[in-house]
Formats: structure tokens, sequence, C-alpha cells
């Protein structure tokens, strides 16, 4: 497991990408959220046996890979170039990957190469080997479950059907694997996401609370679908 020390470094270091990115603003607005705030999440889940998993083409082509270290470092590059309001989740998306949760996809645009996309998934094993920050923000999986998690379309290529063609992309890869079920969970407050995983095929099976205080995270995950 790691020490104390490490944790409280890496706390630094991340907070410390943050300010320089997103700025003052944008570091002191997830400053008070740390301190105290409270929000809920809805959770979905999408039975890969049962569910037929439509191709959705997106306006654009492009290719699909696991990410290595260097995606991820160019990712905190990029981010200096985003609105200053997604730099948290830039910031956020490397660190998951720096914790050792290392089934991260990235798309490139085929022509140019950019960086376009990124969406995590997360393997029941993970939570056997991964001794992080991150390790009890995420439910308990079962064997034949994945969780997705941090999905993100760089501004530049929104608008062009990128998150509903990669997703549709990933869920007929893992039910190629023998994956049963796929679950995510989106913050209540994101209409427009919650919309987009409907659309898909997922359906709601629980609203988690959660609660941030003192730079703990605790969410509590009822798991209503079992």
């Amino acid at each position: 497991m790691k020490s104390i020390l490490k944790i409280i470094w890496e706390e630094i270091y991340h907070a410390a990408a943050l300010l320089r990115i997103g700025g003052l603003k944008v570091f002191l607005e997830q400053l008070r959220r740390q301190v105290y705030s409270r929000n809920a999440q809805i959770g979905l889940k999408l039975d890969l046996q049962k569910t037929d998993i439509p191709e959705i083409k997106a306006n654009i082509k492009y290719t699909l890979q696991l990410a290595k270290k260097e995606d991820m470092d160019e990712i905190l590059q990029l981010a200096k170039k985003e609105d200053k309001k997604w730099s948290q989740s830039l910031v956020y998306r490397r660190w998951l990957y720096e914790d050792g949760y290392h089934n991260c996809y990235i798309t490139r645009t085929a022509d140019t190469n950019d960086l376009c996309f990124i969406q995590s998934v997360i393997h029941p094993e993970d939570d056997r080997i991964v001794k992080g920050r991150f390790r009890n923000w995420f439910p308990k999986l079962e064997e034949g479950e994945a969780l997705l998690e941090g999905a993100y379309t760089f501004g530049k290529y929104r608008g062009n059907r990128l998150h509903p063609s990669v997703l549709s992309v990933i869920l007929n890869m893992y039910k190629n694997k023998g994956f049963k079920q796929i679950i995510t969970h989106i913050e209540k407050g994101n209409v427009a996401a919650l919309k987009g995983a409907e659309r898909v095929g997922f359906i709601p099976f629980e609203e988690a609370p959660e609660l941030r205080i003192l730079f703990l995270t605790k969410r509590k995950f009822s798991r209503t679908d079992r």
C-alpha cells in the first residue's frame, strides 16, 4: 500500500498541475469542493448478453488504441488549450492512469493523428491490484463486469458524435471479450450524458450519494441491481 507521505506528495503534485493549467480561479474552486461538497451520481447498467449494440458512425474517421504514458503526458499539454473549466477533468484522467488504471482508450484522428477522445474502463482485477487514492471511488465489480469512467471529448472535436461512436465500439469489444455487464456512474445534473447513455441502452439502477470532506471522497454504492 502506498505510504501516507507518497499520497500527500501526489496530492501536491497534481494540485500544482491544476494550478498551472487551470489557473487560480479553477484551483480555488476545486479546493473548495475538496474541503466540503455534496453530490450524487446515477448508476446505469447495460446487459451485454441481452443487448444488441448499434454501430454508431462518427462524423470523422479515427483510430482507437490503449493509451501509453506518452499519451497521458500529451493530455496535460493539450489541457492548456482547453476551456479552463475542464482542467480538473483532464488532470484527474492523468492521475487515474498514474494510479494504475491502465485500461484507458484514446482515439486519434485518422488524417492528422490528433488526440480527440479518452475513455477509461475499469476491470474487477483493478480493485485487487490498484492500491492508490481512487480505490474507494468505484463500486466493487464482480467477474464479468466492467465500469466506464472518465469519458472526455476534446473541445475541437465536439459535435462529431465521437462519444457515442467510440462507446459503441468499446461496448462491442467487451461483449466479444465475454464480459456480461457494463456499468457507469454519471453526475445527477449531467442531463446530456445521462440521455446519451440511455440512448445506447443503459438503464438507471441506483443513485449514489457522494461526500467530499477535507480531501477525502466518500461514495455510497448500494448496487440495487443485485
